[in-house]
């Protein structure tokens, strides 16, 4: 038995209901799309616009992108001269330096014009004496001697030290009397020892270092004889020149220098 006021579905209902349904997902579709359509207008109309100062402000930036690395590349160029003339400068003092250690070095050996030899064990004896005895003149280091105003003592044995700090322990060694007029050196074999003069007379030759090359520990050293008339007093400019030239190969370590050969420079002002 039906109840009352109970109300019949039919088949035909849910298809109405469908029917209902389907204009309004149209509606939102057609709002969808509608949406899309004004966004691509828009944007297309964005694209569309022209700014004319839009290049500028690229070209702006670009400019300043430019000048930035310009002057960058300004700076490490200035700080690379700077290092640059501050190395040439060092390296200017430290040859300076070495020119004038040599010098004080061979002077011994220059001032008694020292013929040339190929090794030390060739060295002129008589050479090695009278360079020797001059290397404790110049050393100022005299006052241990005795002495009578005129003439100190120096004991051969200290001849012998200076003998090897300037040659090297290969060099011959044979006592007697060097040197010629007021600079001689006479040699006294019953005392074992010299007689020099307090004040000898320095008319002679005086070094001038012009070039130096090494190799490792080796050093060639070209000297300028410079001529007694022209000495002058130290720290002073000259520009005389010398007598002559001599090559000298040195060796050269932390704490001694030696010196190896002697032979003569390519000038000709004198006769070999």
């Amino acid at each position: 038995m039906k109840k009352k006021n109970e109300k019949r579905i039919t088949p035909e209902n849910p298809k109405k209901e469908k029917r209902e349904k389907q204009p309004r997902v149209l509606e939102s579709l057609e709002g969808s799309i509608a949406e899309v359509e004004n966004e691509i207008a828009e944007e297309e109309q964005e694209d569309s616009s022209f700014d004319p100062y839009a290049p500028v402000a690229k070209n702006r930036r670009l400019f300043f992108v430019v000048g930035l690395i310009t002057a960058v590349l300004a700076v490490v160029g200035l700080v690379t001269v700077i290092k640059g003339a501050v190395g040439m400068v060092g390296d200017m003092v430290n040859q300076t330096a070495l020119k004038e250690e040599f010098a004080a070095f061979l002077y011994p050996v220059v001032i008694t014009d020292a013929p040339a030899f190929e090794n030390t064990e060739k060295a002129p004896p008589s050479a090695v004496i009278n360079a020797a005895i001059w290397r404790i003149i110049m050393s100022g280091n005299t006052d241990k001697y005795e002495n009578d105003g005129l003439y100190m003592t120096v004991s051969e044995i200290d001849v012998e030290s200076a003998a090897v700090s300037l040659f090297g322990h290969g060099v011959p060694i044979q006592h007697q009397t060097v040197g010629v007029g007021s600079t001689v050196f006479s040699y006294n074999e019953e005392t074992k020892s010299y007689l020099v003069p307090v004040r000898p007379n320095y008319n002679s030759y005086w070094p001038r270092v012009s070039e130096i090359s090494s190799v490792g520990e080796l050093f060639t050293v070209t000297v300028e004889y410079m001529p007694p008339s022209m000495y002058v007093a130290e720290g002073l400019e000259y520009t005389q020149t010398p007598d002559k030239t001599m090559i000298y190969t040195v060796s050269r370590t932390a704490s001694s220098m030696t010196v190896n050969s002697i032979s003569y420079g390519n000038d000709n002002n004198y006769d070999q």
